[in-house]
């Protein structure tokens, strides 16, 4: 894991700080607002050129001659003050934190007075929640994966970036709340990037038993309750669907129990979250085509994302007890595999046709799913790359969210939307189960053809939430990775995205 950029909040004069460069907000509505301070003056004489626009997302970086302490300005544009969302700020993060690792810079100074001071913007966005989801799109813009690059090259870019970035402002009230704000956003960055460099480990270090160990290390750290359970513990719990999927693998499946207690809560509500864990999917006998299989890494981001969600909504002091389940294993083809037309019995006791060995996630989900109701969770949210079928619907715009109670969803959503990570209700109608109906088994685990495959995806894991639990799932298998159109998230590799959404629901629950 890269050491990240530190993020300090200051008051004092702008004239005081040493540092490459300096970053200055402009409204395309207006002329931008100079910062005070002893290089005050290039500033004012680059607005007067009027070369920058200031249109949303736009930048312009400028080198000052001579001597100093500030070699070069950075101007950002917001576009029409008026038309100023969260999701423009955090995007502008992530545009200048590219522009600032193309310049090389070691250091940089954020000038929020010029965004919203006297005469800066004029936004009903809080000026502290500008500053923090600004700073997110600059920590969430700064990851990259060469932990197995050998090249000095890749070693020099293990420090890439700025090592620090200032937010300076004249205005103590909100230097405080930036102090608290900004810790917040490291520890989004911390949990992010965990969930990033295990989602984008390969296949042959990223072992079922290897995310196990790293779990274990990881709830020591955090004071999190950890229990693994092995294929001999899950044979003993009846999952003979998790068992079923992995079966054809040499390497052992875990699964990963995590309990966090909120300190001094009386009574606090249960959440349950459940992530799939397939660190390898080769379809096992309903094999992948081979192009892009490598890419099927990223099966477990599901389980990956719950681990960092769970160490972030830890560290914000959630108040409710969350109990976290990460089912991993393999999905192979060998002479031991499961084979189309399989009938498997599930833990809650039901039995399954296996149609398609490639939806193998449901199959680990439902059993994992009946295990996490023994905790008496007032809430369960699963979350797994289910279904390619997902990104024909919604595009790698947002994820599909799907559940037996609108409230539940509807708290999932403005949890994703607090934090610009959207999501899309589809329908979960009784009609859709009637493709998934067998004449050998309880229900088939796929249907015979792929229409409606997001949503009969969900419907099978409903048959296994029991009566009275309130139960949410997240098809995020369109935006787990490759997600290239937001400013702030890797163009390529794992994205990280909805760790923050679940530690939010965590959080407000």
């Amino acid at each position: 894991m890269r050491k990240l950029t530190a993020l300090e909040a200051r008051t004092s004069a702008a004239g005081a700080v040493d540092t490459d460069v300096i970053a200055v907000f402009q409204d395309s509505g207006k002329k931008p607002v100079p910062p005070r301070g002893a290089y005050s003056a290039h500033v004012e004489r680059l607005r007067h050129g009027e070369a920058f626009a200031a249109k949303a997302g736009s930048l312009q970086f400028i080198r000052f001659g001579g001597k100093g302490s500030v070699e070069s300005c950075l101007f950002v544009g917001f576009g029409l003050a008026g038309e100023l969302t969260e999701e423009k700020v955090r995007s502008a993060g992530g545009h200048v934190w590219s522009k600032l690792l193309a310049e090389k810079s070691k250091s940089a100074t954020v000038h929020l007075d010029t965004l919203f001071g006297a005469k800066g913007l004029k936004s009903d966005l809080s000026h502290a929640r500008l500053a923090r989801v600004f700073a997110e799109g600059l920590v969430l813009g700064a990851y990259r994966f060469n932990k197995h690059k050998t090249s000095s090259e890749a070693k020099e870019e293990a420090s890439f970036g700025p090592a620090k970035i200032t937010f300076l402002t004249q205005e103590k009230a909100l230097k405080q709340q930036l102090d608290r704000e900004l810790a917040n956003v490291m520890a989004i960055a911390e949990c992010v990037q965990l969930t990033r460099d295990w989602s984008n480990e390969p296949s042959n270090h990223g072992t079922p038993e290897h995310f196990a160990a790293e779990a274990r290390k990881l709830a020591r750290q955090h004071g999190l309750k950890v229990k693994v359970l092995t294929e001999a513990d899950a044979a003993r719990e009846k999952m003979g669907l998790y068992l079923g999927v992995g079966q054809g693998s040499e390497r052992e499946g875990r699964i990963v129990v995590l309990e966090y207690n909120p300190k001094g809560v009386k009574r606090p509500k249960t959440v349950a979250f459940v992530g799939k864990g397939i660190t390898f999917d080769s379809g096992g006998i309903s094999i992948k085509p081979s192009a892009r299989m490598e890419e099927m890494k990223h099966d477990m981001t599901g389980a990956a994302t719950v681990m960092g969600a769970t160490i972030l909504a830890a560290k914000w002091g959630a108040p409710n007890r969350i109990v976290a389940i990460l089912a991993f294993t393999e999905n192979m083809p060998d002479g031991k595999a499961i084979q189309p037309g399989n009938v498997l019995k599930s833990r809650s006791g039901k039995t399954v046709e296996v149609i398609n060995t490639d939806a193998e996630g449901r199959l680990i989900l439902a059993d994992v799913l009946d295990y996490a109701q023994d905790f008496k969770p007032d809430a369960v949210i699963d979350i797994a790359t289910l279904t390619g079928a997902v990104s024909v619907a919604l595009g790698k715009q947002a994820a599909g969210v799907l559940g037996n109670d609108d409230q539940l969803i509807d708290a999932v959503r403005r949890a994703g939307e607090v934090n610009g990570e959207r999501m899309w209700q589809l329908p979960l109608w009784d009609e859709y189960f009637e493709d998934l109906k067998s004449d050998t088994a309880d229900m088939r685990n796929s249907a015979n053809d792929a229409l409606g495959g997001t949503i009969r995806g969900a419907m099978f894991l409903k048959q296994f939430i029991r009566k009275g639990t309130q139960w949410a799932h997240l098809d995020i298998a369109a935006m787990a990775s490759g997600v290239s159109q937001f400013s702030y998230l890797p163009k390529k590799g794992a994205s990280g995205i909805y760790v923050r959404t679940l530690a939010q629901f965590a959080k407000d629950f």
